[in-house]
C-alpha cells in the first residue's frame, strides 16, 4: 500500500466537514473522482446513475450543495467516494454535523448501502449508540492505541478490558475484595456487603474492581431475593424511553438503576425505599489495577 500512488490505492475517504466543491452541482460533485483519474464519463454513467438511485439523490443533480439538507450533502459526499471505485471507506465522523433524528435514519442507510455492495468500512465515531447498531466489529482505542476488538453485543456484555466496561456503556464500579466461593459464585465483600458473581478473576486476586450496567439491576420496594441490598433512592431522572435511579445503599456505597419507562417506574421517588438485587451473571470482576482505579479509567 505504501508503494502505491493515492489515487491507485481504492481507498475512499469521507470527511467531517463534508467537503463538497461548492462551485459544482451535486453531479459533477460525485463525477469528480473519475474525472480527475482521467476516465470517460460516458464510461461509469451506469454506474453513476446507480448510485444517485441507491442514495436517492437522482432528482438533486442539479442542485449546488448549499441547496442541500445536511443528510443529503453527506450523501453526496459517500456516493462520491463510492463512485470512484473504492473497496474501502474510511469514514471520519461522517454524521457528526447532522442532527439527532438525520443521524440516526443516515446510519442505517449507509449500513445497508455498504453490506449491498460488499465494501469495508471503518467508521471514527464518538457517538457509541451509533458504533453499537451499526458496525460489525467495534474497536475501542485509548491515547492513539488499541485496547480491545470485538462484536458490539461482547464489548457490552463481556468486555475483557475495564476501560471497555467504562468507555463503552454505563456501568457501575465499585472496589471489592474476594472473600471465598458459595454455590459456584465468586463471593465479594464491599463496605461490610457481600455481592455474588458468576465472574472469574485471571490472574486470581483477591482486591477486585467490580462493574453491572444500570440496566442489569432491579429494584422493587417488595421482597425480591434473598441477598438483595436494601437502599434509598436518592435521585431520579427522567431520560425519555428510560429513567434512572441514584440508590444510596445501606452500605454506603451509591449505584445507578436504569429501567424502562413505564406506569410501574414512574411511581418510584426519591425518598424510597428499596429493594435491589445485582445479579451474579451480569456481575463483572477486573483485577484491581495497579495504577489506581481513577487513572486506569481516564480516557487520555
Amino acid at each position: 500500500m505504501n508503494n502505491l500512488p493515492v489515487e491507485e490505492r481504492n481507498v475512499g475517504y469521507v470527511f467531517q466537514e463534508i467537503a463538497l466543491f461548492p462551485h459544482m452541482n451535486i453531479y459533477d460533485n460525485i463525477c469528480y473522482g473519475p474525472f480527475v483519474k482521467g476516465h470517460k464519463i460516458s464510461g461509469v454513467e451506469n454506474v453513476i446513475k446507480e448510485i444517485l438511485h441507491m442514495m436517492k439523490l437522482h432528482e438533486r443533480v442539479k442542485n449546488y450543495p448549499c441547496e442541500l439538507s445536511g443528510g443529503a450533502q453527506q450523501k453526496a459526499a459517500v456516493a462520491r467516494a463510492l463512485i470512484s471505485g473504492s473497496r474501502l471507506l474510511l469514514l471520519d465522523e461522517p454524521l457528526g454535523h447532522l442532527d439527532a433524528k438525520v443521524r440516526k435514519v443516515l446510519r442505517y442507510e449507509l449500513r445497508r448501502l455498504f453490506k449491498d455492495l460488499g465494501l469495508t468500512a471503518i467508521h471514527v465515531t464518538h457517538d457509541q449508540e451509533e458504533a453499537m447498531s451499526i458496525a460489525d466489529k467495534v474497536v475501542v482505542m485509548r491515547s492513539g492505541r488499541i485496547v480491545e476488538v470485538g462484536t458490539p453485543l461482547d464489548l457490552y456484555l463481556r468486555p475483557k478490558n475495564l476501560f471497555t466496561a467504562y468507555f463503552v456503556g454505563e456501568a457501575n464500579f465499585l472496589e471489592g475484595e474476594i472473600i471465598g466461593e458459595e454455590s459456584n459464585y465468586v463471593k465479594i465483600d464491599v463496605n461490610g456487603c457481600t455481592l455474588y458473581s458468576a465472574c472469574r478473576v485471571t490472574p486470581a486476586v483477591k482486591r477486585v474492581v467490580i462493574a453491572i450496567r444500570p440496566e442489569f439491576i432491579e429494584m422493587s420496594k417488595k421482597f425480591i431475593h434473598k441477598k438483595a441490598l436494601r437502599g434509598v433512592i436518592e435521585n431520579k431522572s427522567f431520560l425519555g424511553n428510560s429513567i434512572r435511579f441514584e440508590v444510596l445503599v445501606e452500605n454506603n456505597f451509591m449505584v445507578s438503576v436504569k429501567t424502562q419507562s413505564s406506569e410501574k417506574a414512574l411511581k418510584f421517588n426519591a425518598g424510597d425505599s428499596v429493594n435491589i438485587l445485582l445479579p451474579p451473571d451480569f456481575l463483572l470482576l477486573y483485577p484491581y489495577p495497579e495504577e489506581g482505579l481513577e487513572r486506569a479509567l481516564s480516557i487520555e
